[in-house]
This record gives C-alpha cells, structure tokens and sequence, in this order.
C-alpha cells in the first residue's frame, strides 16, 4: 500500500491492482497537495510515535550555554 503522511488518502492492491497505476497515483497525489507519501508496500499504515515533533525540535535548537 501507498499512504500519505499528511492525510487520509491511500492506495492500496485491493482498490488498483496495478503497482504502476499506485505508484502513479501517489505522485499525482503527492503534485497536486504537496503531501508526502510513503511508498514501502507495507499492509498498515506508518505512524510516527507521539512528541517526535517536540523531541526533534529540542534536539536541534541550539544550546543556550
């Protein structure tokens, strides 16, 4: 399956059979919105663990020392 990081859309094998035709979906998706798409085939769709955002965001902010 194809999923978008941002939204609900996805493209799965049950709904287009066809690899190319997802694949080509997910890059009009990915043109027409400017979301970004994971592509990895997987059966579920990724998640990414609460507060990463926050966690990032510190790691990279300067130290104020």
């Amino acid at each position: 399956m194809k999923y978008c990081l941002d939204c609900d859309w996805h493209a799965a094998a049950t709904d287009e059979p066809d690899q190319r035709d997802r694949s080509r979906a997910a890059i009009d998706h990915h043109v027409e919105t400017g979301h970004a798409i994971d592509s990895s085939e997987s059966l579920v769709r990724p998640t990414t663990p609460d507060g990463f955002g926050a966690v990032l965001a510190c790691d990279l902010s300067p130290s104020s020392d």
